[in-house]
């Protein structure tokens, strides 16, 4: 029960972290709100889609799959997805608050977590349980997320042509396409250039954690936090546990359930909150649910992976 306390907060203690030295960055006067601004529009445009694009660029996409468990992931998530496309517009007023909910609740966080989380449970050998499934749900987070945050970016309804303008415009996106073309098609970056796009990829949350810290507004947290916390209860304490009970269902076991809780019970992802806070939304209540689903699931990771440990899933 220890090792599986001190491994949760290895995961998230660090995202943590990062945010409150963006806070204190900002609190002493190091950085200010525009300046942590421009760090977020460079871990938009740059940064983190290098980052999808070298996870894509160098996952074996022919390896042989696990099929059941890339369905259950992908389904789950879809499922997930038009529930809260049907349903969250009931409760939430016209505006960008509605994509940044939808998007807090189904995006995942197992780009940052997923390998960690499966080499210290199985070792290094078991991380190729991960290595399809992550970049299908990459791509598929990556189509799905800029489409929602466009279709609630503002009150009226939006022409189908600015939402595929949008969408295609879309960093994250590009770098993900490209990845998968360049996989697919076996084209091979020279050394210095994957390197470069390699670097500047794996700086990509860390900035983004900085700034989100230095952009964080208490005020702002204590009139929209109640919607940071519905989000961030539904997705950890609603969906996790069932799409976990799903997935025990389909009968799988072991470094695949450990899959199922890297898409399903990690915080939400921290490219959402860059997404949202660079497409007509100010990104504040996807911070704000960032914030609130890392400092839960220090909790829920622990007790999951305790119970499924306990239960012989795991």
């Amino acid at each position: 029960m220890g090792e599986m306390l001190v491994f949760s907060l290895n995961g998230v203690g660090p995202i943590l972290l990062l945010m409150l030295v963006g806070f204190v960055l900002r609190k002493t006067g190091v950085i200010n709100k525009e300046a942590s601004n421009r760090i977020n529009r460079l871990a938009f445009v740059a940064l983190i889609p290098c980052k999808l694009f070298s996870q894509v660029y160098s996952s074996d996409l022919s390896a042989v799959v696990d099929l059941k468990l890339i369905l259950v992931c992908l389904v789950g998530t879809a499922a997930v997805l038009v529930l809260l496309c049907l349903l969250v517009p009931r409760f939430i007023g016209p505006g960008p608050a509605r994509g940044e909910f939808i998007q807090g609740v189904f995006r995942g966080n197992a780009a940052i977590l997923g390998f960690s989380l499966i080499t210290n449970l199985y070792g290094e050998a078991a991380a190729a349980v991960i290595a399809l499934p992550l970049p299908v749900m990459v791509i598929f987070y990556n189509i799905t997320a800029p489409i929602v945050l466009a279709l609630y970016s503002g009150g009226e309804k939006p022409k189908a042509a600015d939402v595929i303008k949008k969408v295609a415009s879309n960093p994250f996106l590009i770098g993900t396409v490209l990845g998968v073309v360049c996989n697919l098609t076996g084209l091979k970056l020279p050394v210095f250039v994957e390197k470069t796009v390699d670097n500047l990829g794996s700086a990509g949350s860390t900035v983004a954690l900085v700034a989100l810290g230095a952009m964080t507004d208490v005020e702002s947290f204590r009139k929209s936090g109640k919607l940071a916390v519905s989000a961030s209860v539904l997705r950890l304490a609603v969906i996790s546990p069932l799409m976990i009970l799903v997935g025990a269902l389909f009968g799988i076991r072991n470094e695949q359930m450990a899959a199922i809780v890297c898409f399903f019970a990690t915080p939400t992802a921290v490219g959402g909150y860059v997404l949202a806070k660079n497409v007509d939304g100010d990104g504040s209540l996807a911070g704000q649910i960032l914030i609130v689903t890392t400092i839960l699931s220090m909790v829920t990771m622990f007790l999951t992976l305790t119970a499924l440990k306990g239960l012989g899933v795991m």
